[in-house]
Formats: C-alpha cells, structure tokens, sequence
C-alpha cells in the first residue's frame, strides 16, 4: 500500500504557499480537475515535501517570509541534483521585471494573484504536458 500512495504522489503536484487562505483556494482549484496536490505551507517545508514526494510541479509562491520563492526553487533545484520538477511561480507582482526575474531563475512561467482559474488549469496542463 505503501508503494501505490508513493508511485500516485511522484506525478503530482505541490504548492509552496505560507498564507493558508491562497493554499486552500489553489488546492480547491486544482481538485475541481482531479488534482491531488500537497501543500507546504513555507521554502523550508517545500524543499523537504518535493525530497519526500517527487512531485512533477511545484507552485511556488515569491514572497515568504524566512526562505523566498527565489531561494526555495535555487534550493530544490540543488538538492534534486539535475532532476527538479518544473516550478511556477505565484506572485501578488507579476510586474514585467519580476516575470523577467523569474524567467532568469528558471521558473517555467508565472501566474498572478489573484489566480484565475483556468489560467491556474492551463498552466499545470501545459508544464505536466512538457514534464
């Protein structure tokens, strides 16, 4: 039993979200379409559940107190030694240099608060298609 929980969670996705509120909305989001995602609620938290879950992708929020979504994702990237899962980023700023910011540091695209749900839909379909 242990396996199948293992092998269901290593195509899935984790969203790294410190307000509890957006992490209830995004997870309810991505459910809605069959989704069944984990959350952690900081970069600590997230660098520790993708080592665990291997998920495919990884929503990542920008701002978080004590580990950003900048260093979180530099992090995961470092402990996955070649093999990280794609991330998005998550930003209340989704001003041109932090898109360009977030593109620089590798993130696969971004979406902005508050999320639209069928950008939200379209996104992970688009980076689970290319993972």
């Amino acid at each position: 039993m242990q396996h199948e929980a293992t092998t269901a969670t290593a195509t899935g996705i984790l969203i790294v979200e410190d307000n509890q509120v957006n992490a209830l909305i995004l997870r309810a989001m991505l459910r809605k379409q069959g989704y069944e995602p984990h959350v952690a609620s900081s970069g600590l938290e997230g660098i520790e559940m993708t080592a665990r879950h291997r998920p495919r992708l990884i929503l990542m929020d920008l701002q978080m107190p004590r580990l950003d979504g900048f260093a979180t994702a530099a992090e995961i990237r470092r402990v996955c030694n070649g093999s990280s899962p794609l991330m998005v980023a998550v930003t209340a700023n989704a001003a041109r240099e932090i898109c360009a910011a977030c593109e620089d540091a590798g993130f696969a695209g971004v979406l902005a608060k508050p999320i639209v749900y069928e950008d939200l839909i379209e996104t992970v379909r688009r980076c689970l298609d290319d993972a």
